[in-house]
């Protein structure tokens, strides 16, 4: 039965692509107008199979008129045409002419939306957000092959501008897909400046949690890395002898290198290794499980420390508690986008008004005099900016803040 369905290289594919041990598969073929729905269980044949909606002498006829392929979609395998006959095609294409987005046809569409975004090289969190904003539109009614319609949908929902522009950017994909253009609508988010803790919340928050969640924000805490990268952290990246890990890069970020403190190597150390060359990415665990795991613990600490504050801390608020410390330690932009992995220093510039607004009252100073232009230059080089002179000894003041380690 298998290879009525799909060809060995699929198969195999799909196996290595999935962990689950027992996958469920659901399959949508749309065969001369007339819709038929099939489930297939997968247990490392295709073998034994279900047929939900017919017998399988239709099931048959319905693989005889398509050449299916298997992707995975969350924990669900999807069955999806890779070619129909030509009377099928023409009949899809009248129906689309006509302006309907039928059941079948928008499930079978998505699905080859999935393995078109999987061919492009798209991540793995943009297939499913892009995938899961056109279930949404579809449940409203939109029809996916009129762009008037779609731009109609999105802009009577009560979305916020973000939103509403990561829909435009995942339709944007499928028309891509189907070779369709369309005027894209502007919507444009609005900046909002994170919120960033005391250093002492974090400690708390942390010293509280489980071991492997305490690990993992103490991680954050000291390199600023994005939730995703410290989430595929292996542990070859790790150099025990000389205490540095390397980060892989994720959303066009650049490479980067730290050397971590004794704390953070003992935490990583304790934990277990029997799960894989990942640190924290252990199977069948996923980030998302892993945020909702704190998320829980978070909030028990928050009431028991009667600190709403705490509240507020999620994985990223790490990396942007991480930026503004640094700039206000060092007074260096470029130090900072190095630390953060920041291609463009326009995404790095937040942290300038962040660490002056938090520290406005709390900046200490250390202040030279220079008596002549070279010492001038020789204390500009070093960080020092110029504040106000010249007095009787021709002396000008310089100042710069105070290093705290």
């Amino acid at each position: 039965m298998r290879d009525e369905f799909v060809d060995d290289g699929a198969y195999g594919f799909s196996r290595g692509f999935c962990s689950a041990s027992y996958l469920f598969v659901v399959g949508f073929a749309d065969v001369d107008g007339d819709a038929g729905q099939f489930n297939i269980y997968l247990k490392s044949t295709l073998c034994p199979h279900k047929i939900v909606d017919g017998e399988l002498a239709r099931l048959l006829h319905i693989c005889s008129l398509l050449h299916a392929v298997i992707i995975r979609s969350a924990d669900v395998l999807l069955v999806q045409y890779v070619t129909l006959t030509e009377d099928s095609r023409m009949h899809a294409t009248e129906k689309r002419a006509a302006g309907a987005t039928t059941h079948a046809d928008a499930k079978g569409r998505l699905v080859e939306f999935l393995w078109y975004m999987k061919k492009q090289g798209y991540a793995q969190s943009t297939m499913r957000s892009r995938v899961k904003l056109l279930k949404r539109l579809i449940t409203l009614g939109a029809n996916l092959y009129d762009a008037e319609d779609v731009k109609m949908v999105i802009a009577e929902q009560s979305w916020c501008p973000g939103r509403k522009s990561n829909a435009c950017d995942a339709y944007a994909t499928f028309l891509r897909m189907i070779g369709g253009t369309w005027d894209k609508p502007v919507y444009k988010s609005i900046p909002k400046l994170p919120f960033i803790p005391q250093e002492s919340e974090i400690d708390q928050l942390i010293a509280a949690c489980s071991p492997r969640i305490a690990a993992f924000l103490q991680l954050l805490k000291e390199t600023g890395m994005r939730p995703g990268e410290a989430w595929q952290l292996a542990w070859t990246d790790l150099d025990t002898v000389t205490r540095t890990l390397r980060v892989t890069p994720k959303k066009g970020s650049n490479p980067r290198i730290f050397h971590i403190s004794a704390k953070l190597a003992a935490m990583l150390g304790s934990l277990p290794r029997a799960y894989g060359d990942r640190v924290f990415a252990t199977p069948p665990m996923r980030l998302r499980h892993h945020r909702g795991s704190f998320a829980a613990q978070r909030k028990r600490i928050a009431h028991k420390l009667k600190n709403p504050r705490i509240q507020r801390i999620m994985f990223k608020t790490f990396r942007h508690w991480k930026g503004t410390m640094e700039y206000h330690r060092t007074k260096d932009i470029l130090h900072v986008k190095q630390v953060l992995g920041h291609v463009n220093i326009k995404n790095t510039l937040i942290y300038i008004t962040l660490a002056k607004e938090l520290f406005k009252d709390l900046q200490e100073y250390v202040s030279k005099v220079a008596h002549n232009v070279k010492e001038a230059c020789e204390l500009v080089d070093v960080g020092f900016e110029f504040v106000t002179g010249e007095y009787n000894d021709g002396g000008k003041i310089f100042r710069k803040p105070k290093y705290h380690a």
